[in-house]
């Protein structure tokens, strides 16, 4: 008996040391690394003890570029912003030692092309549009294909409205394309696309619609030239994306419930797809963008009698918008609209102060949603 209970006295002695250990406490535990002040201006903190230079930046300065953090007794490196922020979704990045380093306590992420960045939300009227609220929501669905065109599979996301499942009749398709550098993700995570829409919806502020997010770079390489024969993506929308998403969804096919707006390098495809595709769509909203001057030259010079297609001006809507001055576009945009205007194009302008940002991008949607398939 006596041997029975030393051996188990052994083994229980055993477990307790074979047990992990818990690490240390340290300040990380209960950091807060966003943190909105009464003043509206934001606290950025990160825990790197051995560091030993940290800068963040983001859509939530008005003066771009990274700013330096300091650092604490106790590891914790802070900025605090300047300037109050109006309250919207921004976007920002750590950089530890010349590593982009996510925030490891903010699990909101913004997905792109080639990585993450983080986000954060400042909750007031005016971030209502784009908030996460008690209405009812759409559902957003990723679909997969084999890209004949390329010979690789991708995707694109498809959002459709509340109700969708019981709806009889076919719907409206808005192609809602992302920047450069994005992904068919972007105008989810960064761009609150399905929120913005379920918000619109909620309020009767809007038709119920399709909208299709594709992956706007398929090939290699960044296209700028005007036209649709360069770049595969066009290939892949016309030959591809747009049939599947007929074949799969309860769409219509005609071109004036058939929408395209892009932002950026997808601004690009939306003048692309206005000068050399008018046929196809009824409403088409280039967002900060602009040929460069070697392609409003070409433009001009290679393809005025495609600026002279009467289908341009029957748009239903043709709509180009701006991020203001601080736009990286900005003088580009005004140049185009300077060719519309020699070329007697119609069209309809539209500024938001937010940058070259999806600040900008998000209050455009919310302006030209309410726009689309009224008639």
């Amino acid at each position: 008996m006596k041997n029975w209970i030393l051996g188990a006295c052994l083994l229980s002695s055993a477990a307790l040391w074979a047990q992990p250990s818990r690490p240390a406490p340290t300040p990380n535990d209960t950091l807060k690394s966003t943190e909105v002040l009464p003043s509206k201006q934001v606290v950025f903190r990160i825990y790197a003890p051995r560091a030993s230079q940290v800068t963040v930046s983001g859509d939530f300065s008005t003066s771009f570029g990274p700013k330096q953090l300091s650092k604490n007794d106790i590891g914790v490196w802070s900025y605090t912003t300047s300037e109050a922020l109006v309250a919207d979704v921004y976007s920002y990045d750590f950089v530890v030692d010349g590593v982009k380093t996510l925030d490891p306590k903010n699990t909101q992420l913004k997905e792109g092309e080639n990585g993450y960045s983080n986000l954060f939300e400042i909750n007031g009227p005016e971030s209502a549009y784009c908030a996460l609220r008690d209405v009812p929501h759409g559902s957003v669905e990723k679909v997969w294909f084999q890209s004949k065109v390329t010979g690789k599979p991708t995707r694109f996301h498809v959002y459709t409205p509340p109700g969708y499942e019981k709806m009889k009749d076919k719907l409206p398709v808005l192609y809602l394309q992302h920047g450069g550098g994005d992904n068919d993700a972007s105008w989810l995570t960064a761009g609150r696309a399905n929120f913005i829409l379920d918000n619109l919806l909620a309020e009767g502020k809007c038709k119920p619609m399709l909208v299709v997010m594709p992956m706007g770079h398929p090939g290699t390489g960044f296209f700028m030239n005007p036209g649709i024969d360069e770049d595969p993506y066009y290939k892949q929308m016309f030959t591809e994306i747009m049939p599947l998403v007929q074949e799969k969804f309860r769409v219509k096919s005609d071109r004036n419930h058939t929408a395209y707006a892009g932002l950026s390098m997808g601004g690009l495809q939306a003048l692309n797809m206005a000068i050399f595709a008018p046929e196809k769509f009824g409403y088409v909203m280039p967002l900060s963008t602009g040929y460069f001057a070697a392609q409003r030259k070409m433009l001009v010079e290679k393809y005025a009698d495609k600026l002279k297609n009467p289908a341009i001006n029957q748009f239903k809507l043709f709509w180009i918008s701006m991020g203001g001055q601080r736009d990286i576009a900005y003088e580009n945009g005004l140049a185009v609209n300077a060719i519309f205007d020699q070329f007697g194009i119609n069209y309809q302008t539209n500024t938001y102060d937010g940058g070259h940002t999806f600040l900008t991008w998000r209050h455009d949607l919310a302006t030209f949603a309410p726009k689309l398939f009224n008639d």
